[in-house]
């Protein structure tokens, strides 16, 4: 509008220029005869389309209008005003016209210039958007008739249909398990957040079920990770039969065709939310229809497998008042579940709570006093029941808590084995031990042994030979002087590698023990085939040999199976004469027990061993151990 207006201006301003050069030389127009009668006034129109103009002397003769002036020779003369008009736009337009010409012609030179390259990069944009949209797999069959523009927009419809659906998987990928295909641990958690804060306003139960496979990771060891993965897939199949049949599917209008009241959270463990619980039977029923399904046999290729799972049961909101803590409740059920003997159920009670809290509180006070070297080591000997000799003693973890006092080992060690201390834990007993053994060795009982337990976790995570050498080696430790003593359970699970390891360290004098043998379900080849010197026979049938037969034949067997492997038998858990007098009529010689000590301080060792007889040290390399004075028990060892 700015524009129009100033051209307006620009071309009022040049035609009334014009037209007063014009008027400068009014000679070249012809002259009308001016009569009195024939002058008539101006219109009121005329008046201001004169004035315009700038125009003065305008008459009206005859309908016409003139200007009058006065030539060089002083005559008056009046000339037509709309031949000079006339003649002023020709001047005007003619330049003008062929201006606009030139400026057309030009502004069409330079459009079609323009044009040209915008072709050539638009022809490469359409190349560029086709080729993308193809990478993304959306292929495109242009018509070459097409415009540019047409191509291009065809190409941006490609790729913002595949971003949809790229948006759409992400979205879908992000809340699902890859392997299994179902809900992840965290859509999970999202999910019954919303359920349960709509239930807290209905006053509904609802109920959580965490499920975990026993013996998985034997599976993995045995067939490889790949082996495993089937498993888990058909273990959720098989899950989400049960959450159909039983009608516990929720229904979800995202069009992502999961199952959001199953997920599995990670590894071999599953959770199943049933969000209507009208009875708390109910929970029962599917857990064990969960059993049923999972004790199926499982049939990969040319193998069949059997597992069974433990499961956690978890009552919103009797158990818990909270997402996190209905998951966190049910897992400790199936704790509970695994520790009570596998392939069952257990339901959350306020009991098992407290083990949680009285867990954590232990895990939390074992760091400190690992960092304040709060423990400390008891000694307990097992002698020859021939002279009372010592044959070797076993070192054993305490810890005195400063509020609480003794605190057993059958309490901390497990915990310290499932939280993974149990390896900072060990390098302090094995240290301390060497330690303790090689002021002994030094003071005389050169032919002693220490005995020092290692846990499945340390056999897992330590390089056995490398670790034992070199603490040794810190100390300067004989390897003589030293026996390990391994669980039967913890010998079934060793890898190649770890015998391996055993057997250099036997080959540097080391001696290996089973512990609590008889106890782990163990094949009687681990005895051929495993580095393996001493059996130490559980205290569970020394207790029972004098009441039950049955056990005082299994001990029998195992000395005489001892005797003909060539290993050494030691009796664990002696407490009286009866059960002492069992034993050496058994073939028995090394023995250990409450009849013979408790476990004692290296204070205690002291006293009761290096201050007998130098001679009898320095001669035999090792001490005694008398029982405590008494007719019964001294009859006993005569």
């Amino acid at each position: 509008m700015t524009t129009l207006i100033m051209i307006s201006i620009m071309s009022y301003v040049l035609f009334v220029s014009s037209l007063s050069k014009e008027l400068e030389q009014p000679n070249k127009f012809p002259s009308i005869e001016l009569k009195q009668q024939s002058v008539q006034p101006l219109s009121t129109l005329e008046q201001v389309y004169t004035d315009a103009l700038l125009l003065s002397n305008i008459t009206k003769i005859d309908n016409t209008l003139a200007i009058s002036f006065t030539d060089e020779t002083g005559q008056r003369k009046t000339i037509a005003l709309r031949p000079v008009l006339f003649k002023t736009f020709v001047d005007i337009v003619l330049p003008l016209t062929a201006l606009i010409a030139v400026a057309a012609i030009m502004f069409m030179m330079s459009g079609k210039y323009h044009r040209t390259r915008l072709n050539v990069k638009m022809a490469a944009l359409v190349s560029k958007a086709e080729q993308t949209a193809d990478v993304f797999g959306k292929e495109l069959k242009p018509d070459e008739g097409q415009s540019s523009l047409t191509r291009i927009n065809m190409a941006l419809d490609g790729l913002s249909s595949f971003a949809n659906e790229y948006h759409a998987r992400s979205i879908n990928n992000a809340h699902r398990d890859r392997l299994t295909g179902l809900v992840n641990r965290h859509r999970f958690l999202e999910h019954i957040t919303e359920r349960l804060g709509e239930n807290g306003q209905e006053t509904k139960k609802s109920g959580l079920l965490f499920i975990d496979l026993d013996g998985f990771k034997q599976v993995n060891d045995s067939f490889g990770h790949s082996f495993g993965d089937e498993v888990l897939i058909q273990v959720a199949e098989r899950l989400l039969t049960i959450v159909r049949t039983e009608k516990l599917s929720y229904e979800c209008n995202d069009n992502s065709g999961l199952e959001y009241s199953l997920a599995r959270l990670g590894g071999d463990e599953f959770t199943l939310f049933v969000e209507d619980l009208s009875e708390s039977s109910r929970m029962i029923e599917i857990a064990k229809n969960v059993l049923k399904e999972i004790e199926k046999d499982f049939v990969l290729g040319n193998k069949e497998i059997k597992i069974s799972a433990s499961i956690g049961i978890a009552i919103y909101p009797d158990s818990a008042n909270s997402p996190e803590a209905l998951v966190q409740m049910a897992d400790v059920a199936m704790y509970r579940a695994k520790k009570e003997g596998r392939g069952i159920y257990r339901i959350y009670s306020p009991e098992m709570g407290s083990n949680m809290r009285r867990y954590h509180y232990l895990l939390e006070e074992m760091r400190v006093a690992l960092d304040t070297n709060s423990f400390t080591l008891s000694f307990q000997p097992i002698i020859n029941v021939d002279g009372s000799a010592i044959s070797y003693f076993e070192a054993l973890v305490r810890w005195h808590h400063p509020a609480e006092g003794s605190i057993a080992p059958s309490e901390f060690i497990p915990i310290a084995e499932d939280s993974n201390l149990i390896l900072k834990l060990g390098d302090w007993i094995l240290d301390e031990a060497c330690r303790q053994m090689a002021a002994w060795y030094n003071a005389g009982m050169s032919k002693t042994r220490i005995s020092v337990n290692l846990s499945g976790v340390q056999l897992k995570h330590r390089s056995l030979y490398q670790w034992v050498m070199a603490s040794l080696n810190k100390i300067g430790l004989p390897p003589s002087s030293l026996m390990l003593e391994i669980t039967e359970s913890s010998f079934i699970d060793l890898s190649d590698n770890t015998v391996d390891e055993l057997n250099k360290l036997r080959n540097e004098g080391i001696i290996i023990a089973i512990d609590d043998f008889g106890t782990g379900f163990s094949s009687l080849s681990l005895l051929a085939n495993l580095p393996v010197d001493v059996l130490k026979i559980d205290k569970l049938f020394v207790s029972q040999a004098t009441k039950n037969t049955k056990y005082n034949k299994i001990i029998q067997s195992i000395a005489d199976l001892s005797k003909q492997l060539d290993l050494k038998v030691v009796a664990e858990g002696i407490e009286d004469i009866e059960q002492l007098e069992l034993l050496k009529s058994l073939g028995i010689v090394y023995i250990q027990g409450y009849l013979i000590s408790r476990p004692q301080t290296s204070a205690h060792v002291g006293d009761k061993v290096l201050k007998q007889s130098v001679s009898h040290l320095s001669m035999t390399g090792t001490g005694v151990w008398p029982p405590q004075k008494s007719r019964v028990v001294s009859s006993a060892f005569s």
